[in-house]
């Protein structure tokens, strides 16, 4: 409750972080937000020719469907885990400000996660756009819960960040420790492929990756296919809660000795 009081009596603030944080992100850069669109264009374009086209079947109906899937999947892991990366290193980062302004550190890494979490979700929903126009997907009233699964997502990587910036702070070892699990996250994760895809005797032990809830719930509702299981829902919303938790232990624990490891 603490943790809640404090972000809405420094909303103003946060959201001062948040452009703070962006313009930062492309400063001095002559086109800006573009770049934030562009990688992730040509890397949803890379994973479209390789999946949809080298190894994707013959029917080009099959081939926009694959494409479809992929762009459902792979936004929102580059928002989880852009998101939970750079707000872990937030109070790393922002040492020099944390030091001249007081305020609960952990603003600083709601917004470094939520503002990379938008950048994301912006790009998200201008190719859901573009793929609507171009009739990859069809619109649907179905896409007026997309705000709250996007909630869920922002959550999830939130939680995370939170519990791994106090972390990163006494260790940083632990920077190249997360980058190696979001690697094996990557794969495990149905971002590539979809659960059913999987054999019946490894789809169950996959039912209990949170990322699994969050996919499955984009794909269900942009593409019409059939929603994550009850388990992967319970998963997903447990591992936010013991997260969050854990996270406001950790921060509670080097609240007021940030000077210590800086």
């Amino acid at each position: 409750m603490r943790f809640f009081r404090e972000l809405v009596e420094n909303r103003t603030l946060l959201l001062e972080l948040v452009r703070r944080d962006v313009r930062g992100r492309f400063a001095g850069a002559r086109f800006g937000l573009l770049w934030s669109l562009l990688n992730p264009a040509i890397q949803l374009l890379s994973y479209g020719l390789i999946f949809g086209f080298l190894y994707g079947a013959s029917d080009p109906t099959r081939r926009s469907v694959l494409v479809a899937s992929l762009f459902c999947g792979l936004f929102p892991w580059w928002a989880f885990q852009e998101g939970a990366t750079r707000g872990m290193t937030a109070l790393v980062d922002q040492s020099a400000l944390l030091r001249r302004i007081p305020m609960p550190p952990f603003l600083c890494v709601c917004a470094a996660t939520i503002s990379s979490f938008l950048l994301q979700m912006i790009g998200f929903l201008l190719f859901l756009g573009a793929f609507s126009l171009a009739g990859l997907v069809t619109p649907a009233l179905a896409w007026l819960w997309l705000p709250v699964v996007m909630g869920l997502s922002l959550a999830l990587s939130l939680s995370l960040g939170l519990v791994l910036a106090p972390i990163y702070l006494a260790l940083r070892d632990t920077m190249w420790v997360v980058t190696a699990l979001m690697t094996v996250g990557f794969f495990a994760s149905p971002v590539l492929y979809e659960l059913d895809f999987l054999p019946s005797s490894i789809r169950f032990l996959a039912a209990w990756n949170p990322m699994a809830a969050l996919i499955g719930s984009y794909r269900s509702l942009v593409l019409g296919v059939d929603g994550p299981e009850i388990l992967t829902i319970v998963v997903l919303l447990a591992t936010i809660i013991g997260l969050g938790l854990a996270a406001m232990s950790l921060m509670k624990r080097v609240e007021g000795r940030l000077d210590e490891y800086w």
